[in-house]
C-alpha cells in the first residue's frame, strides 16, 4: 500500500498509525498526538482505511453483491 505525495510529518503520523493493532491502540495514538495534529492523524488513518479497499477490489467483479442491493434501491 502507498500513500503518495506526504510530508515528513505525515509519514511520521502513517508510521504511529501502522504500529496501531486494534482501534482503541488508533484512539490511544490519537490522543497522544499534539492537539494541532489530531485531524491530520484522522485524516491519515482515512486514506490508509481507502487504499486497503482499493488494494482489496481487483475488479468490478469483486463488488457484484454490493452492486445487487444498491441495485434494489
Amino acid at each position: 500500500m502507498q500513500i503518495q505525495g506526504t510530508t515528513q510529518l505525515q509519514q511520521k503520523l502513517l508510521n504511529g498509525i501502522w504500529q496501531c493493532d486494534t482501534e482503541q491502540d488508533l484512539e490511544d495514538f490519537v490522543d497522544s498526538v499534539d492537539p494541532q495534529h489530531r485531524q491530520q492523524v484522522m485524516l491519515l488513518a482515512e486514506c490508509v482505511f481507502l487504499a486497503h479497499i482499493d488494494d482489496s477490489v481487483q475488479s468490478e467483479l469483486d463488488t457484484l453483491a454490493a452492486r445487487q442491493i444498491l441495485d434494489q434501491f
